[in-house]
């Protein structure tokens, strides 16, 4: 039976004397994907950060499950990726490794590269890459790091088709490992639980 992992009640956000979100409720459980879509300016991206622990000026109760730590299982994406512009992919993704007290190798890293096409690029600065190629760099960084809760704000924005249908498959193994994916788009996803923000 899936174990509750992340609770929401009543979370709300006022910026700016705006109420940004209101009442949200819901429970996230592992093996579950949640996609929370909707138009520009309802909340998605700050829901996330509340999720994440990013924003603490909110409203109601965010509560993770006891065996989970904010620091060692979650991994949040923004649209900002998380790269220094001016380190190698390499160099890169073996700071994110070392900040994180995570130990990958060399080898599994190579792999990712391959398995997303962009092997040739992993001595690159990060400013020379494309958008989509910066975006796949930060995606990768999620199968070395293995954190269970991956909450990504719109992993699919500036992916080509190719990219898109191997990064569903990273995801797929990570749902049957337990894990949680909690993302954000402007629509819904079929192959998501779909929570629509208004």
């Amino acid at each position: 039976m899936d174990r509750t992992i992340i609770s929401l009640e009543n979370v709300g956000l006022i910026k700016q004397e705006k109420q940004i979100l209101n009442n949200i409720s819901m429970l996230i459980s592992s093996g579950q994907k949640i996609n929370i879509h909707g138009s520009n300016g309802v909340g998605k991206t700050s829901l996330l950060k509340i999720i994440s622990g990013i924003t603490s000026q909110y409203s109601g109760k965010v509560r993770l499950d006891d065996s989970i730590s904010m620091n060692d299982d979650l991994f949040y994406i923004g649209h900002k990726y998380g790269l220094k512009q001016e380190l190698t992919v390499r160099e890169n993704i073996e700071f994110i490794l070392k900040f994180n007290n995570k130990i990958n190798t060399f080898k599994n890293l190579i792999e990712e590269l391959k398995y997303y096409e962009i092997d040739n690029t992993i001595d690159y600065k990060i400013k020379f890459l494309s958008h989509g190629q910066k975006k796949i760099v930060s995606l990768i960084q999620l199968s070395l790091l293995s954190f269970k809760i991956w909450v990504l704000d719109e992993p699919f924005t500036g992916l080509d088709k190719k990219t898109i249908d191997r990064f569903h498959k990273r995801i797929e193994e990570h749902i049957n490992a337990d894990g949680i994916v909690i993302s954000t788009s402007h629509s819904s996803k079929d192959d998501f639980d779909n929570i629509e923000l208004l």
